[in-house]
């Protein structure tokens, strides 16, 4: 058995309709304060991105790699005050008129506008757009369809970078997971690349087993107190630390989105159950294949006994044989 793992960053924030999501604001802003270009503190002051900004065509032809930073800084020092920098590239014939009209739906792009922010506070240079830009694409080893969807915002496309499931109703799970941690959570979660294991260690966590047409099981686990994000907001309590009741509550939020999960598969005729969730303060540890052991005091051998409602257990597996 692989289990499939992936983090999800967020914190509580309040769900308004101010400001802008996108993904891309968060990667790439961290990418800036691990290269030391802006501070921690300054990020969270420019994201979410205010409504009112906009993006300016240099910046935007710079961002979609349209046009060089020698070709933008030569047009911009031949600009008289009266004239615009997109017509002006038309006239020079270095971008069309169909062109210039679809990057002009750009200027409301929460990701151009956040560059455009970077701009306006020197945080980075105008000349410098096209260059971090690509050298961020190239550390993530983004292409350049994916960072494509991240532009644009396309969450089912930027699950898929991020969360490849070849199973499609995993894929809808997991956006149905990121989308209610969006609008009941934070607005700005975002992911980390998931990966694969054998074997997993789980902090504190929350779980629910579906079963019936599919079978598979959520669970929920952060270090320390990550998870009162979750546990306070979703419920409206204030824990200060993790308890069996803030695990609850946890619990109760992975049956809400296995509910709404649910709730979409039956409309393809696909039914599934849902467990009680459980939960642990101390973790569990997760392993493929396990052995099994069991102590008794004096050592005696007990006789063990294994359910398996499937009948799946291989003879062959080590907890058959131990």
């Amino acid at each position: 058995m692989l289990y499939i793992i992936y983090k999800v960053y967020f914190k509580y924030r309040k769900c308004t309709t101010e400001g802008g999501w996108n993904m891309l604001n968060r990667l790439f802003g961290n990418y800036l304060v691990e290269k030391k270009c802006i501070t921690q503190e300054q990020l969270e002051q420019l994201l979410p991105v205010p409504q009112d900004v906009r993006a300016k065509m240099e910046t935007i032809v710079l961002v979609r790699k349209i046009l060089m930073p020698a070709q933008v800084q030569s047009l911009l020092e031949g600009l008289d005050e009266d004239e615009e920098f997109g017509k002006i590239a038309v006239k020079e014939g270095l971008i069309s008129d169909d062109r210039l009209e679809q990057l002009t739906s750009f200027r409301k792009n929460s990701f151009m506008k956040f560059v455009q922010l970077l701009v306006n506070e020197d945080y980075i240079r105008l000349d410098q757009v096209n260059q971090i830009i690509s050298s961020f694409e190239t550390e993530y080893e983004y292409t350049d369809a994916q960072m494509n969807s991240l532009i644009l915002n396309d969450l089912e496309e930027i699950i898929r970078i991020f969360v490849p499931l070849k199973n499609r109703h995993l894929h809808e799970l997991t956006v149905t997971f990121v989308q209610t941690l969006k609008s009941l959570i934070d607005k700005e979660v975002y992911l980390d690349k998931a990966y694969t294991s054998n074997v997993v260690q789980l902090d504190s966590y929350a779980g629910q087993v579906v079963n019936g047409d599919m079978n598979f099981k959520v669970y929920i686990s952060g270090l320390g107190n990550n998870l009162l994000g979750i546990a306070n907001y979703f419920t409206g309590d204030k824990y200060e630390s993790v308890t069996e009741d803030a695990l609850d509550n946890v619990g109760e939020f992975i049956n809400c989105v296995n509910g709404l999960f649910a709730t979409n598969l039956s409309y393809n005729d696909i039914m599934v159950d849902m467990g009680f969730p459980d939960y642990a303060i101390d973790g569990l540890y997760l392993k493929d294949n396990p052995l099994l052991t069991c102590r008794i005091e004096n050592g005696r051998n007990p006789i063990r006994i294994i359910c398996d409602t499937h009948l799946r257990i291989p003879l062959k597996s080590k907890i058959v044989e131990t």
